[in-house]
């Protein structure tokens, strides 16, 4: 269940699926990673689809991607440089 944006500096509640942008991960576990259940360690790989929200006051600025080795983690979107006005 979504109850807070993924981001783990920000604790904004989920509330409407309207509101910032919502995720749907397929990850991988490998036998052996501390995040996999117990179950899973005894086969080589196991995927999954989770699902996880930025809020609106996140979402501009990162994104999420999965590691394999520390899961689904926040990674600043690049942005564009200041334009200056023609002439200057």
């Amino acid at each position: 269940m979504l109850y807070k944006c993924a981001n783990e500096a920000c604790s904004a509640p989920f509330r409407r699926l309207r509101e910032g942008k919502l995720f749907q991960v397929e990850t991988e576990y490998f036998a052996g990673h501390p995040g996999a259940p117990t179950s899973v360690r005894r086969s080589r790989s196991c995927r999954r689809v989770e699902h996880y929200w930025l809020c609106d006051a996140c979402s501009p600025y990162v994104t999420l991607t999965f590691d394999q080795e520390r899961g689904v983690v926040t990674v600043p979107l690049q942005t564009e440089p200041e334009r200056k006005p023609f002439g200057l």
